[in-house]
Parts: C-alpha cells; structure tokens; sequence
C-alpha cells in the first residue's frame, strides 16, 4: 500500500488558504514569498519525491490547471503535469489537465482504493475540505507542515472543519535559513480506528484460513487394506504445512454404478519456510504445482519433483524454500515410489522377530525452491502388511516443553510403537496428544502435521 502525504504551508496561527475565493475577502495574495529559498525548494522537491500522484479537490485542481501546464520547466512542473490526478468531482467530462481520473461518490471507499493500487507517493496539497475528512477518516500516513514566521489573523485554517481528537507523532523537524521549519507527522490511530483495522485484519486471517482448509484433502481416499489419517494443526491463524492425498487413476473411467478401486495414491508433505500470511501463499504455489504435475502423469517421481522445484522457485523469493516428500503408492503391489527433498524423513515402523525396525525415507534430493536447477532421484520401498508409514513436519517431533527440551523423533517413533494397535486415525491422535503432553502447556511455537498409513 502506498503513502498518502498530506504537504502544506502553514502560518503560525493555523492559516494554509493561499487565494481568495468567490465571495472570500481574504486579503492577502501568496504569502509565502517571502520565506522561500532555494534551500526550502530543495526540501519540497524531496517531500514531493521524483515522481508521485496528486489527489486534488476541484477547486484546487482548476486552479492547478491552469498554471502547471504552460509554467517554465522545473522539476515540480515536469513532476505534476506527469503525475496520475485523482479529482473529486461531479463534472469528470471538464477535466482536461490529465493523466487524470475522478474519484467516486463513496469518497472515503474509494480513497482507499486509490492508496491500495500500485504506484508512488500520493500527495495531497490545498483542498482544505478534503484534508479535513482525511484527516477525520485516518487516511493520511503523514501530515508535513511548512511552518512560515508569520501570523495572518484570518484566512481557512488546517483544522477549518474541527477534527476527531487524534495524536501526532512527530517523525522529524528541520529549520530553513529564511524561517520556515518542516515538521513531519504521522497520525496516531484512534482507539476507534486500531479496533476497525484489528477487526478487519481477523476477518481477513480467517478468510485465508478458510481458504487454505479447502486445499487440504476434504475426503481421504479409500484404499483397501490400508488405514489413512492425517491433520495439521497451524500454530497461527494460517500456516506453511502442506499435505496431500491424491487418488490417481491410470485407467479408462468406470462404468456408470461400478464401483473401481485405487490404481495409484499421491501422499505429499512439506513444510515452507517462515510462518503466517507468506508462507501460506507460498504453500498455495506448492499445491497448484503438485497438482498440476500429478495430473500431467508425465516422466518418473524424480523429474516431476524437479519441475515442481522449478516452478516453486520462479513464485518465491530468493529465500524462500520448502522441505517436501511425495510419494505415489502402487496400490497393487503396495510398492512405494518416493522422492525426498530435504524433508524430515518419513518412517516406516515394520514388526519384524518381535521387534521392531525402522525404515527412514531420506534420499532424493535437496528442499525445493531454493535451487532452480536442482536435480532429484526416485526411491522405492516395498510395504508390508503390518507396516506402519509416519511422514510428519518438525512441528511435532521438535514440539518443546518450558526447559527447551525437544521432544524428538526417537520418543514420537516409540510413542507409535507402542501403540501401533490402534487405527490410523488413533494412532494419529495420540500423537498429538503425547506432543501435547510433553510441551506441558507452552505454546505451540510451529505447524504441526502428520500423515499415517497404516497396512
């Protein structure tokens, strides 16, 4: 969102009209004269910036026109007759002095549509009525004052139209040789405005929320002799965990009221990195491009995952990556044909001479998004009845208690050990839950997911 600067010349008793208007008897011509210099024009053309748009009323606006356009080049003539003239007006036929566009008739709305577009400063200068209700509305991000040595007694004042009680913060002040000193303002939300801007902020969180939950699978596909949960629990309002389970079907569609079975299942988990709003966009990037070269079917799980790479790398910052596995399960064979990038890996907890072994899926390549030329290599592992798959991010098996003491995956894995009786869904729950205990209380500091299939 881009500033709104409100610049004006100001006497010492508040008076900022420059002109007389119809049926005005303000006496006096350009006031300022006096006090300029070269060294003031510099500060303006600073405060102005090297290019900005205008935000006029009409009246200032006609008065603009027609000066600036036929006036000797100088950088503030070459800076306003270039700058984007927003104009509150209900004659937007009359404006000639372009680029220019008329602001709507919901002054306040449209306003915040202008400050949320793309683009420079947006400055505002005269137009007292219009300073007021930005003002009075907490439009404005700054509010610079040329103070001139001067007290004229009466003209239109700053504060003409009265104003909410608001505090200033004042940001910086500089004296001119010729008198005038420039205060820089930034206005102090209202108690009124923090809740308005509080409140909105929420709804937004919990629209993306919103959103986010419906990328996560809303129906587990069912695979027969095979037990699948999973869940992710943000430690804010949206998070950077990703998972995925994706019936794939290579076949030609079923006939109508047959029933067909699995033909291959995607299973994905990653973890983005950093937290809230941006890691959540970028956890949306990650979905659309598994998706979209899950569907395109085409070349191994290693050059998939490099496409993926690529495209995760072209949507993020230099600094922005991923962890990510994703698997495909022969649901035949129940042969598992996996791809690690750089992500916690995975475990297959398998009962074997009344013990037990475990299987880390850890091989592949490096995290995703950081390296657009990265190169990755398939896995694969064959499953067995009894086999208990966990693909989970550090959230859970890093969850740490008020001593710092991480919980680890050695206790995570033994936790499932020990009840590997129960059904994936249990199983997942308890997970949770044993997490949970172990944090004893203290807050959870990360996303935590987890995926479980159980044969």
């Amino acid at each position: 969102m881009r500033r709104l600067k409100i610049i004006e010349h100001i006497s010492l008793d508040g008076v900022i009209q420059m002109t007389a208007g119809p049926g005005d008897d303000f006496p006096y011509g350009d006031w300022t004269a006096p006090y300029r210099s070269p060294a003031g024009l510099q500060i303006v053309n600073e405060l102005y910036g090297k290019s900005c748009d205008v935000l006029f009323g009409r009246r200032t606006y006609d008065l603009m026109a027609g000066f600036w356009p036929t006036a000797p080049k100088s950088p503030m003539a070459d800076r306003l007759n270039a700058a984007k003239k927003y104009v509150v007006t209900h004659r937007p036929e009359s404006l000639e002095w372009g680029p220019c566009e008329a602001v709507g008739s919901d002054l306040v709305e449209s306003i915040r549509r202008i400050k949320a577009m793309k683009g420079p400063d947006l400055i505002v200068a005269g137009s007292i009525s219009l300073i007021s209700m930005l003002l009075v509305h907490g439009l404005a991000d700054e509010v610079v004052l040329l103070v001139n040595p001067i007290a004229l007694g009466k003209g239109k004042r700053f504060f003409e139209g009265g104003s909410l009680p608001r505090g200033f913060a004042l940001g910086s002040s500089r004296a001119v040789a010729s008198g005038i000193l420039v205060n820089v303002y930034k206005l102090i939300p209202t108690l009124a405005e923090e809740a308005l801007s509080r409140a909105k902020l929420e709804r937004e969180f919990e629209i993306a929320r919103e959103v986010q939950e419906r990328l996560f699978p809303q129906v587990i596909p069912e695979v027969e002799g095979v037990e699948i949960a999973a869940h992710c629990r943000p430690a804010q309002a949206v998070g950077g965990d990703y998972y995925d389970l994706i019936d794939i079907q290579d076949s030609s569609p079923a006939e109508a009221g047959q029933a067909r079975g699995c033909e291959r299942l995607g299973i994905a988990i990653g973890d983005i990195s950093g937290k809230g709003m941006s890691a959540a966009l970028l956890m949306a990037s990650l979905h659309a491009s598994l998706r979209g070269q899950v569907l395109s079917g085409s070349g191994d799980l290693g050059a998939r995952m490099a496409n993926v790479n690529r495209l995760l790398h072209g949507a993020s910052g230099s600094n922005r990556y991923a962890t990510f596995f994703y698997a495909e399960l022969d649901c035949g064979s129940r042969t598992l044909h996996y791809v690690n990038g750089g992500h916690n890996p995975p475990a297959v907890l398998r009962k074997e001479d009344g013990g037990w072994r475990v299987l880390r899926l850890g091989d592949g390549g490096p995290v995703i998004g950081l390296f657009a030329g990265a190169s990755y290599q398939e896995q694969t592992v064959q499953l067995l009845a009894g086999d208990i798959l966990l693909a989970y991010t550090d959230g859970i098996s890093e969850a740490m208690n008020a001593a710092d003491d991480e919980w680890g995956e050695d206790r995570m894995i033994a936790e499932a050990q020990a009840h590997a009786d129960l059904s994936a869904e249990e199983l997942l729950q308890h997970l949770f839950r044993a997490a949970d205990a172990f944090a004893g209380g203290v807050p959870q500091h990360d996303d935590m997911t987890m995926v479980v299939v159980r044969f």
